[in-house]
């Protein structure tokens, strides 16, 4: 089987425009495998002209410190592929068709624009509950199957990185995803990384512009999924 490894996606939210806009609500499937096997989100289309896209699901793991997805029939999509026509609204659902374990299963639905000729190709992931875009060409929404036992557990350093300077090592050895949001890295300069998901059972590598050079105490900052802040000591290895 033919996998594509893609780099960190970076979270991205971009202004409204008149051209053409898109609602997603909301921008993650979340699935309890006790209770359900389906979940959906709903697209939005406000903007003067309709939107045709196309739907393909991917497993979404880890490998080398980098997001890897890889073509699967674990979770289908529906409807496959639509056209929403301005001011109506399209539900995408997913279904699950693979027994769950005790691990959180990790997906991601890649949501393709068709035929739209001025719109810039853009790929957004965003982990917030609702999302504006424009000039959409690809979404891609994650798919967490995580049954309630499940939980994270983080750990990060920094540590040189192979092609030079300092990268963040963030190790999940827990059995279910972890969303940093607002990430930075804070030491004699303040790295700002975004957003991101730690998947569970997994290492994160990300690279640390601008630190290559620094020195004393370093901390992880970010806010959890309620919103509080997080504060962590890192530990550096040279």
């Amino acid at each position: 089987m033919k996998r594509s490894v893609l780099a960190v996606l970076a979270l991205a939210l971009l202004p409204m425009a008149a051209a053409q806009a898109m609602l997603v609500t909301p921008t993650a499937y979340n699935i309890n495998p006790l209770s359900s096997n389906t979940s959906q989100v709903r697209f939005e289309n406000q903007s003067a002209v309709p939107m045709k896209f196309r739907v393909e699901v991917m497993r979404w793991s880890t490998e080398n410190g980098e997001y890897v997805y890889t073509p699967t029939r674990d979770v289908v999509a529906n409807p496959p592929e639509f056209t929403v026509q301005p001011g109506s609204a399209q539900v995408i659902r997913v279904g699950v068709l693979k027994k769950v374990g005790d691990d959180e299963l990790t997906y991601r639905v890649f949501i393709r624009q068709v035929a739209l000729a001025d719109a810039a190709p853009t790929a957004v992931n965003n982990t917030d509950a609702q999302l504006s875009v424009n000039n959409l060409s690809t979404i891609t929404l994650p798919v967490y199957i995580a049954p309630p036992s499940s939980a994270p557990k983080l750990s990060a350093k920094v540590a040189p990185a192979a092609s030079g300077g300092l990268e963040l090592l963030l190790t999940n050895s827990g059995n279910r995803h972890l969303t940093l949001r607002q990430l930075q890295v804070v030491g004699a300069q303040t790295v700002d990384i975004g957003s991101t998901a730690v998947l569970g059972n997994s290492v994160l590598r990300l690279p640390l512009a601008g630190l290559d050079a620094a020195t004393g105490t370093m901390q992880l900052v970010y806010r959890d999924a309620l919103g509080e802040e997080k504060r962590e000591s890192l530990t550096v290895s040279r």
